[in-house]
């Protein structure tokens, strides 16, 4: 096949043996026209040495530039409407060039590229081992490759650093190429598309071309900051504060992308000195987190999300981070989680601390952190210090975000743009949390028909496990734990799907020494974090069924004091009664720092259980101002004598508009009686004349029959009100 004539920019890299590879495998694959430029970087006199006697391509001197700098240089060189950019360690199939450059046919598309081992984005492909043993062995597999990939096409929403070919006049419009190639404004012109026959393999070494401005950021550099912290948010008012406050210590600098906030976020971020950008959102949550980081200066980035609170140790943090060799740190991320209205708890090992130079966020959903050219993702170690503590999974805060949906709707966004098992395993595990449970089975039972690696076939076990378990399939759910049995290299791994198992199945005593056979912690194939503790609501509750009370009682006491809160709050009213306690215990067992995990509880507690449980944590935290904002959400469900205690409270500290005599005289389904004698002892107790049309309102809704009977209560409760009410009437 022939094609339009290309211009090729090349940027040597590799080792020499790379190199030589790269050319030997470009040059068959031009046409008579094409053009090709190599920019070799300073300080490689090995690879100008491969260049000697390769009269085909023009070589041009760089500098100390980055990649988009290199670009830039090749592309003043060239002269053909479209370019293809190329990384000089890369080992090119025959005729690869032929169907990327067919995708130009439609005007419409502004760039393409190849499949490609080891790069970011879309384009990547995992080649097997036997294609890599040798040129030969590659030229075959990329052969057949390329006749079962024949006239397949695929819009993406980005491709990656490592072969692309692009209009050169949309370049220019997007800005011209940068280290990443801007590609959102480059989507903003056209299509961008992946030319599926087309193969490459690339080598992807430390000495690759696009690597070079690394240095530039080394751990040496004493010029930039030593650690930035990167949030993006939307609509964080609630939680953003305790966030920023808790990083302070920990980094030099905070970036927050803000992504079309309506409340007070960005106010909020202001006052705690971060620097905001505001920006927008496009359903992708690896590229607003990408574009956070280029704002971003430090060495190193951690990634932190709104509903995240640093509770580690910031001092050897960054000790470590002077000291580190490593490319990413991981973290541990205490995840509070709803446990039928409670609020348990998981752990996850993540790697949200990275060099900037070296890596990106990657995925519209579930995202990781990559390699920025090879798009694996970054190594490390577990950092110890590094703990965050996330409420983001309490049930309470997922319907706030609505997290459910939006999750399950990024997942079916993410599975169209890019091909592999985990967009697949993500859209499973969103399918399993929004309640589509036949279509999680579905997907899930896809996912492992396809699965080829170990994880990817936990995984895919891990989800039908939970799915069976979620629709009472106990037995499927049973087959599907044995087979998970039989590929698992830690007992953790299966032992959280067979407690919840037995549990559902009615062995409370199997299910009891199951979780007494689990560590105080330890971690799954997947490194999440599995012990004792994740499960102490089932344990509770196992104990309770088998009418054992005082050891119930006794595990949640327990539980409070090691900071977890693993039931409801009305289910813990129930177990410390069975055994003579009260819900004032919890406020005086949990430690401070769990305090925050017990108010998103709370909040979904009956209005009685909830008011107690104030009462209780107002006694022992006075003015705390998460209780006095909870208790003005719960006060107004509340009889009327104790939400004057709690309107007295909440305007004493300086909130007079969340007022919750004012709210419950708002709220239609309170009783008219209840709404008028609210309204009015508002306005006889604080003079607040926003009582005095709620009153109007209450009154005029009062039967004729009851009236006198409430203005008899409001001459006791209100007398002035009422007097004046009288005399109007008379």
């Amino acid at each position: 096949m022939s094609h339009i004539p290309v211009s090729v920019v090349v940027a040597a890299g590799g080792s020499p043996d790379d190199f030589h590879a790269c050319l030997e495998s470009l040059r068959p694959s031009l046409g008579m026209r094409d053009e090709v430029v190599c920019v070799l970087p300073a300080g490689r006199p090995e690879l100008r040495a491969e260049l000697r006697g390769q009269s085909w391509l023009r070589v041009l001197d760089d500098g100390p530039g980055d990649p988009g700098e290199r670009w830039a240089m090749g592309l003043e060189a060239t002269r053909h409407p479209i370019v293809v950019l190329l990384d000089g360690d890369v080992v090119l199939s025959a005729h690869w060039l032929d169907p990327v450059l067919e995708a130009f046919g439609d005007p419409a598309v502004v760039a393409a590229g190849p499949r490609c081992q080891h790069s970011y984005g879309p384009q990547q492909a995992d080649l097997p081992d036997a294609a890599l043993t040798s040129a030969a062995a590659f030229k075959a597999f990329a052969r057949d490759w390329r006749q079962e990939h024949r006239d397949e096409f695929t819009d993406v929403d980005r491709l990656g650093p490592v072969c692309v070919a692009v209009r050169r006049d949309a370049l220019a419009i997007a800005g011209g190429p940068t280290a990443d190639l801007p590609y959102e404004g480059l989507a903003a012109q056209g299509r961008l598309v992946v030319a599926h026959a087309a193969l490459v393999a690339h080598v992807g070494s430390p000495l690759c071309g696009l690597r070079s401005w690394e240095s530039r950021d080394s751990r040496d550099d004493d010029t930039a900051p030593l650690l930035t912290a990167s949030l993006i948010v939307k609509d964080e008012e609630d939680v953003l504060a305790r966030s920023l406050d808790a990083v302070r210590d920990l980094v030099d600098e905070i970036v927050v992308y803000d992504t079309g906030s309506s409340d007070g976020t960005v106010e909020i971020a202001r006052r705690h000195g971060a620097r905001v950008v505001e920006g927008f959102w496009s359903d992708h949550f690896g590229d607003a987190r990408n574009r956070c980081l280029e704002h971003c200066r430090g060495r190193w980035v951690l990634w932190v999300d709104a509903d995240e609170v640093f509770t580690g140790d910031a001092a050897a943090v960054r000790d470590a981070l002077r000291r580190t060799e490593g490319s990413a740190c991981f973290a541990t991320i205490d995840n509070r989680e709803g446990h039928e209205g409670g609020a348990g708890s998981s752990t996850i090992y993540y790697p949200r601390m990275f060099r900037r130079a070296r890596g990106r966020i990657y995925g519209r959903l579930h995202e990781q952190v990559v390699d920025r050219v090879t798009g694996r993702a970054l190594g490390g170690s577990l950092l110890p210090e590094l703990v965050l503590d996330h409420s983001g999974y309490t049930r309470l805060r997922a319907l706030a975000k609505n997290k459910a949906q939006r999750n399950l709707r990024l997942a079916r966004l993410a599975a169209e743009d890019v091909s592999g098992l985990t967009a697949v395993g993500n859209l499973a595990r969103s399918q399993l949390g929004s309640g589509h449970i036949e279509e999680c089975i579905e997907t899930a039972r896809r996912g492992l028909a396809e699965a080829t690696e170990h994880t990817h076939h936990v995984l895919f076990l891990k989800i039908l496990a939970d799915a069976y378990l979620a629709v009472g399939r106990l037995a499927e759910a049973g087959e599907t734990i044995e087979e998970l049995r039989g590929i698992a290299n830690t007992p953790f791994t299966v032992a959280e799907h067979e407690v919840k198992l037995r549990f559902a199945e009615g062995d409370y005593e199997r299910a009891l020494e199951l979780i007494g056979e689990l560590p105080e912690s330890g971690a799954n194939d997947l490194l999440y974090g599995v012990g004792k503790g994740r499960f102490a609501g089932i344990h509770v509750d196992a104990l309770t069924r088998l009418d054992r009370h005082r050891e119930a009682a006794r595990e949640l006491r327990s539980a409070l004091r090691a900071g977890q809160v693993p039931i409801p709050v009305a289910r813990m009213a129930q177990v410390l009664g069975a055994a003579g306690g009260s819900l004032a215990e919890v406020a005086e067992l949990l430690p401070r720092e769990g305090l925050r995990g017990l108010l998103f509880t709370v909040a979904e507690a009956p209005p009685e259980a909830a008011d107690e449980l104030l009462e209780a944590l107002w006694r022992r935290y006075p003015g705390e101002p998460g209780i006095l904002a909870l208790a003005a959400r719960v006060g107004r469900q509340v009889p009327l004598i104790r939400a004057m205690e709690w309107s007295a409270r909440l305007r004493r500290h300086g909130f007079p508009a969340r007022c919750t005599l004012l709210t419950l005289s708002a709220d239609g389904r309170r009783t008219p009686r209840e709404r008028t004698l609210a309204a009015a002892i508002a306005l006889e107790m604080f003079h607040d004349e926003a009582a005095l049309p709620l009153l109007h309102e209450a009154l005029a809704a009062v039967p004729d029959a009851g009236s006198a009977a409430v203005l008899d209560e409001m001459r006791i409760l209100a007398p002035q009100v009422s007097a004046n009410i009288e005399l109007a009437d008379a």
